[in-house]
Formats: C-alpha cells, sequence, structure tokens
C-alpha cells in the first residue's frame, strides 16, 4: 500500500469523516473505497477486449456506403 496526500476543504472533510463513521469504517479505507468504486477495478486482458469488441462498430463507408479499397486505405499521400 503507498500513502497519498489529499488536499480537500475543511467542510469537505468534515463530511467526508461523518460518512465514513456512518460506515464504520477509517476516513482512508472510505476514500480508498469510494475511488475504486469510481474508478473500477482492475480489469483482465479479456475483459479489456470484450469491453473494447462489445462497443460501436467504426463506420468505415464513404457517404455512398463504400468501404475504402486497400489501395486508399494505405495511401502514404
Amino acid at each position: 500500500m503507498k500513502n497519498v496526500t489529499v488536499t480537500m476543504s475543511e467542510a469537505l472533510l468534515q463530511r467526508a469523516r461523518v460518512a465514513a463513521a456512518r460506515d464504520g469504517k477509517s476516513l482512508s479505507r472510505y476514500i480508498a473505497e469510494t475511488v475504486e468504486q469510481r474508478v473500477g477495478r482492475p480489469m483482465t486482458q479479456r475483459e479489456a477486449l470484450d469491453l473494447f469488441l462489445a462497443g460501436p462498430l467504426m463506420n468505415l463507408t464513404d457517404e455512398t456506403g463504400r468501404a475504402p479499397t486497400r489501395d486508399q486505405i494505405y495511401d502514404d499521400d
């Protein structure tokens, strides 16, 4: 575990202390769990790939609905 310094207003600190106490946690644990909920847990490579592949398809067609030719894709201009 790493130690981190966090800067916040006195009012926010007081609200965070109350929320941590309400949940029966230390302020440190409360903040760590809140950040983890916000950023999520680490994904495996498979989970990241599945998430990427489940996303919207890239539209590679032009205004007429045609896909680019190989020459257009690899044109060095």
